[in-house]
């Protein structure tokens, strides 16, 4: 009985043998990452950025003749420029911003409008009107020197 067993166990050796591949496969290159820095430039912050801080207020003066109203608001008597479009008026004055403030408290009451708000600051004021028809006003006065600008947007 051991012919058979050892027979069966030879021919399964042979077998697998014959299956198997005994020749090692070779290996494969695997390419690898290379990463490679390459200088920029870099653009510098300053040039970016003008080096003084623009005026806000005269990126606003107007040069043009003032009006007498705009959109039924009254412009003060005695403003030397002013200019706008259909949504804001800008015109400059020597006065002082609480005459600008008397001015508009009694001429848009003389028109219906009420007072809203007041807001003051260290240079400037600003006015917020009312009306029966549920119109806004606001007036911003900025003290510049010796003149006022003066900014209507309804």
């Amino acid at each position: 009985m051991k012919k058979p067993v050892a027979a069966s166990l030879l021919f399964l050796i042979l077998v697998l043998a014959a299956c198997s591949n005994f020749i090692q496969p070779s290996p494969t290159a695997i390419p690898t990452l290379t990463l490679t820095v390459l200088p920029t430039l870099a653009p510098t912050i300053t040039s970016l950025f003008p080096t003084q801080t623009p005026d806000a207020v005269s990126s606003l003066i107007p040069e043009g003749q003032p009006a007498s109203e705009w959109n039924g608001i009254p412009i003060m008597p005695g403003a030397i420029a002013g200019e706008g479009d259909e949504e804001s008026y800008v015109f400059t004055i020597k006065a002082t911003p609480q005459q600008v403030q008397e001015y508009y408290q009694l001429e848009l009451g003389r028109l219906g409008w009420q007072p809203f708000a007041t807001g003051d600051g260290d240079s400037s004021l600003m006015l917020m009107f009312t009306n029966n028809a549920s119109a806004t006003l606001t007036i911003s006065i900025i003290e510049k020197g010796d003149q006022v600008l003066v900014l209507l947007v309804k």
